[in-house]
């Protein structure tokens, strides 16, 4: 079974931007962190070396044609992403098959998750 995800879980672009996404929902905690549910991945649009963004590890480097930086936007998990038994607030949390696609000022791209924040805890 997949990880759950909870605060601190580490988003990713395709750019390698990096972000820590928070806050996590404290209904149900995991090791003191709130664990997140769906609509905490997006929209996020990660951080750029010019413009940082709370919780930013790594700046997305997308440019648009011109060479202007445009950090991805996310948009929601795809389902397989997503617990199906477990729900926190009548949304479904996120687990570490969560992903998606982004865009950016170089077109369509994704991102994933690389820490789920926790050890823990798992769903389906």
């Amino acid at each position: 079974m997949p990880l759950v995800l909870a605060e601190g879980a580490i988003m990713q672009c395709s750019h390698g931007g990096q972000c820590k996404l928070a806050p996590g929902n404290t209904a149900v905690t995991v090791s003191g962190k709130g664990v997140l549910t769906i609509g905490a991945e997006a929209p996020f649009t990660f951080g750029s070396a010019a413009a940082p963004v709370p919780g930013m590890i790594a700046p997305c480097t997308a440019m648009t044609p011109g060479g202007t930086p445009q950090p991805c936007t996310t948009t929601p998990a795809l389902p397989d992403g997503l617990a199906t038994k477990l729900v926190v607030g009548g949304k479904p949390v996120l687990l570490a098959t969560a992903h998606g696609a982004t865009a950016s000022g170089t077109g369509v791209g994704t991102w994933q998750i690389t820490d789920p924040g926790q050890t823990f805890l798992e769903a389906i």
